[in-house]
């Protein structure tokens, strides 16, 4: 549906359309979808739907898709839109520079969700740490602490143009720590 540039190695990916109709967002913090690349030639509409591994058993090697799971950063039921936040890292891997050449329109193939985390209101500490890679899922979880958490999280970046506005609660520090700095 669109897409934003959160810093220079981060851009966010809204979903939406017709299949959304068949995904139930989940409770859970690190809830996750698996976002499923096909090499071209594959011809997607002929496999079983809703799509799962099973739903590639009978493509030969050469056609089989490559999976990568990611966590959901929002789910909203009423406007049918999943929103993802992707790590940029250079031309290198599947997705990241998947994400960062899609354009309104462009088809995406989802699977899930799944997840079974959510941070314990009871706990007396949190500790969070991560890198780009895990910034998707440390910010849902820093969103999901109670009100009266504390802890602290640590987040590795390349430098201060990476680092991003986070939401949490007063008693959580948030360190950003620079890569080779």
């Amino acid at each position: 549906v669109r897409t934003e540039d959160l810093n220079p190695h981060m851009v966010r990916v809204v979903f939406g359309g017709p299949g959304f109709d068949t995904f139930a967002p989940k409770e859970f913090t690190d809830s996750y979808v698996k976002l499923v690349f096909f090499p071209a030639g594959v011809d997607v509409d002929a496999l079983p739907k809703p799509l799962t591994n099973d739903s590639f058993s009978g493509l030969p090697a050469e056609q089989q898709p490559t999976i990568r799971t990611f966590t959901v950063r929002d789910a909203d039921p009423v406007a049918r839109e999943l929103t993802i936040d992707f790590a940029i890292h250079g031309h290198g891997g599947v997705a990241g520079p998947w994400a960062a050449s899609l354009a309104p329109g462009d088809a995406a193939y989802v699977m899930g969700p799944n997840g079974a985390y959510a941070p314990s209101p009871e706990a007396d500490w949190h500790l969070l740490a991560g890198d780009e890679a895990g910034l998707p899922a440390l910010t849902v979880a820093l969103e999901a602490l109670p009100p009266n958490a504390i802890g602290q999280a640590f987040i590795e970046v390349d430098g201060p143009q990476d680092e991003l506005d986070l939401t949490a609660p007063a008693g959580v520090k948030i360190q950003w720590i620079h890569r080779g700095g």
